[in-house]
C-alpha cells in the first residue's frame, strides 16, 4: 500500500492518490470524487483514466471511474417534490440533472481508514449543495481481494433527502485504444427502462425480448449497432439467476462480459444497471499515455436504482435512516 500526493487543484486543494496491491491486482484510487484511478488486474489496466490531476480536471462531463451522488443518473427537469415542496436542482445535462449536478464527483474526500487492502473515504455533503436538502455523511470502501474490487457505500443524512450512489469507471478489457463492439456481454435483465430524447424514462419498461436490448443470451456488445441502437445509455432491470458469497455478502451476479481472455463479472445488491457503451467518449483530454479517446472506445455498468427514481418517491432516506449498497467488479481469466 502506498499513499503519495497526486496533485494540487486549480482551487489549492491537496489530492492524494492510494495504491493497494497483490500478486494479481493493483488498484488505485484518488481522494478527488473518491475516484477509481486505474484497475490492473493480470497486468492489464481495464479502467480508463488519465496520468495527471490536470487531465480530471480538464474533463467536466465523462465522470472517468468516480463515486456520483448524491442521486446518480438523470433527475427530470433538475426538480423534485418531496413532501409537498418542490426542491430546484442544479441543471447540467439539457435541463436535466445527470449525476447530482456538481455532486459527489468534483468534491474531494477525506481518508478515513487506510488498510493494506482497503480505503475508505468519506465527504459531508452540506445542506443544500447542488439544491438538494438536509446534510449527508457519505463513506465509500474499495476493498482489493485478488483480481476483484468490492465497493461499499453507505450514507447518513442528518434529515430527510434522496441518496443513490455508484460508481462511474469505464472498462475495456483488452487495455485502452480501441472499441469495445466486441466484447460479449450478457445481463441478467428481462426488461429494461424506455427513455426519450433527453434520456428521461418514459415511464415504459418494456421487454427486451426481440429487441437490441436483450442481452440474456451472451452477445457481441456491436451487434445490433445499426440496427436501431447507436450505442446504449440505459437502465437494465435485473432478474439475477446467480449469487455468490463475497465476506459477509450474498450477491447476485448482474453482468458479465469478456474479451475471450479476460471476464467481469459484476455482483451487486442494486435492482438496475445502466449500460453505457462510451457514445460521447471522444476530444480531449486523452487517456493515459496519450490514447485518444474514442466513441464506442469504453463500456459502463454503473449499479444503481432507476434514472430519474426520486420523481417518483423511490429513494430517500431521513434522519436514523442508513443507505447502503455493495457492488463487486470481478476479474477472472477466461
Amino acid at each position: 500500500m502506498e499513499r503519495y500526493l497526486f496533485g494540487t487543484t486549480k482551487n489549492g486543494e491537496r489530492i492524494e492518490l492510494v495504491t493497494l496491491t497483490n500478486e494479481v491486482a493493483e488498484l488505485k484510487v484518488m481522494t478527488r470524487g473518491a475516484t477509481i484511478v486505474s484497475f490492473k488486474p493480470f497486468g492489464v489496466d481495464i479502467v480508463g483514466g488519465y496520468d495527471s490531476l490536470e487531465g480530471y480536471e480538464a474533463d467536466t462531463g465523462s465522470y472517468q471511474g468516480a463515486t456520483v451522488g448524491r442521486v446518480a443518473n438523470r433527475i427530470a427537469d433538475a426538480s423534485f417534490t418531496m413532501d409537498g415542496a418542490m426542491y430546484m436542482l442544479t441543471a447540467n445535462d439539457n435541463g436535466n440533472t445527470l449525476h447530482g449536478g456538481e455532486g459527489f464527483s468534483f468534491r474531494n474526500w477525506r481518508i478515513d481508514d487506510l488498510t493494506e487492502d482497503s480505503v475508505t473515504l468519506g465527504y459531508f455533503s452540506k445542506d443544500g449543495e447542488d439544491g438538494f436538502p438536509s446534510g449527508v455523511y457519505a463513506k465509500v470502501t474499495y476493498t482489493l481481494f485478488g483480481s476483484s474490487v468490492m465497493i461499499e457505500y453507505s450514507a447518513i443524512p442528518d434529515g430527510k433527502t434522496p441518496i443513490a450512489m455508484t460508481n462511474h469507471s469505464y472498462f475495456n478489457l483488452d487495455g485502452f485504444g480501441g472499441v469495445i463492439d466486441d466484447h460479449i456481454m450478457t445481463i441478467y435483465a428481462d426488461s429494461y427502462t424506455e427513455v426519450g430524447d433527453k434520456l428521461i424514462p418514459t415511464g415504459v419498461r418494456p421487454s427486451v425480448e426481440g429487441t437490441p436490448f436483450d442481452f440474456r443470451t451472451p452477445k457481441k456488445i456491436g451487434e445490433d449497432f445499426g440496427k436501431g441502437v447507436d450505442g446504449y445509455d440505459h437502465n437494465f432491470i435485473l432478474c439475477p439467476k446467480f449469487s455468490k458469497e463475497f465476506f459477509n455478502f450474498s450477491l447476485p451476479l448482474a453482468a458479465s462480459v469478456t474479451n475471450g481472455e479476460l471476464t467481469l463479472n459484476v455482483y451487486t445488491d442494486q435492482p438496475g444497471v445502466q449500460f453505457y457503451t462510451g457514445n460521447f467518449l471522444g476530444g480531449e483530454p486523452n487517456f493515459r499515455g496519450g490514447v485518444k479517446r474514442i466513441k464506442h472506445g469504453a463500456f459502463c455498468l454503473e449499479t444503481q436504482t432507476e434514472p430519474n427514481c426520486i420523481n417518483h418517491g423511490i429513494g430517500f432516506y431521513d434522519l436514523g435512516d442508513f443507505y447502503e449498497h455493495v457492488t463487486v467488479y470481478e476479474v477472472v481469466k477466461a
